[in-house]
């Protein structure tokens, strides 16, 4: 049977009680919106991608007062969504804000109307996968990649194959945009606008959306963190976070530091996935995955300690940034969820962008 054990949190003290749950009720889960989102992003990426952002681009236009901008809005006008996108901390995850208006002026596409967006980045190269919901026209931006001077795929106008660019074609269009644009697959009948600086990974990423080679494995976290709204999140797949976020990365004085407080807190095991979402309030949602149940109960208390405590590696403390609400063993995953305090700033790309003692191996 699944285990489950309860962390209480009282204030900015983490404590206390721990119990040892048998599949029984299910503990109030805040961050998905659209459950099928998140899910469905992640499961565009190819098996190969070691770290995985979304940005809920419908969710972000609401946020920030972009739910009017289109194709005909002025250029100060988009950028100063994007401002107020980024002083919200909603952008931080995105590939594509930066080119915003280059790519709805260009390409016919742009955040402007896309639902999200997925970046996956793994040692082979990266992807961006943009979609769009039902009854965009998508065939519109493959008439557009023809006059812009890419190369058609083999298959034509409609097969799903590589539109092929060059970094000296995508320089002369315009300057925002970057080298993910150099090649572009449009898969119209998934509503998806693929991109990547390398045709091969546009490449994969088309065949795991057709069910011709496997997606990422998200080990549980995506899973874990059904029933609430996040507009970016952040994954780690497998060991990746232990090398990405984890005290690995500090300077020696904190890592010494930082062991000597995961020994205080009872010492950790080594994660299998991770990812940290932000939800339209603000609140923050954490999934560690672990290789056991028994791993994940285990830590679960040292974890809630860890995030309420010193920020070692980044400066001042956790209780500065956020309070610890809820914690949670579910399985093999470990959730929390983090209040951030009020004016606390950019807490999400904070804590996203390492290194993390609370989610250190």
């Amino acid at each position: 049977m699944q285990r489950r054990a309860r962390v209480l949190v009282t204030g900015v003290a983490t404590l206390a009680l721990v119990a040892v749950l048998v599949a029984a009720g299910l503990v109030a889960r805040r961050l998905l919106d659209r459950p099928d989102d998140l899910e469905r992003a992640v499961g565009t990426l190819p098996q190969d991608v070691l770290r995985a952002t979304y940005t809920d681009w419908a969710a972000v236009r609401s946020a920030a007062g972009g739910e009017d901008l289109d194709a005909g809005s002025a250029p100060r006008q988009v950028s100063a969504f994007l401002d107020r996108a980024f002083e919200q901390d909603l952008t931080s995850t995105s590939a594509l804000a930066g080119s915003t208006y280059a790519l709805e002026h260009r390409f016919g596409f742009s955040p402007l109307e896309a639902r999200w967006e997925a970046l996956g980045q793994g040692e082979q190269g990266q992807v961006v996968v943009l979609a769009f919901d039902d009854g965009t026209d998508l065939g519109g931006v493959e008439r557009r990649l023809r006059t812009l001077g890419y190369a058609e795929p083999a298959g034509g106008a409609g097969s799903g194959g590589t539109w092929a660019g060059s970094a000296d074609l995508v320089a002369a269009l315009d300057p925002e945009l970057t080298p993910v644009q150099q090649n572009v697959a449009v898969l119209p009948e998934d509503g998806l606008v693929l991109m990547s600086d390398a045709p091969g990974s546009v490449s994969a990423a088309a065949e795991v959306v057709r069910g011709d080679a496997p997606a990422l494995r998200a080990d549980g976290v995506v899973a874990a963190v059904a029933g609430g709204a996040p507009v970016t999140a952040v994954l780690w797949a497998g060991d990746f976070a232990c090398a990405d976020v984890s005290m690995a990365r500090a300077d020696e004085e904190d890592q010494q530091a930082a062991a000597a407080l995961v020994r205080e807190a009872g010492g950790v095991h080594p994660l299998t996935g991770l990812l940290i979402a932000r939800e339209a309030d603000g609140t923050l949602g954490v999934a560690m995955a672990f290789e056991s149940d028994e791993q994940a109960s285990e830590d679960l208390q040292a974890r809630v300690d860890l995030a309420a405590g010193r920020a070692v590696g980044q400066g001042g403390s956790f209780t500065d940034r956020f309070r610890v609400s809820a914690g949670e063993a579910d399985g093999r995953v470990v959730r929390l969820e983090l209040t951030p305090r009020p004016r606390a700033g950019f807490v999400f790309s904070d804590i996203t962008s390492g290194p993390l003692l609370f989610a250190t191996c």
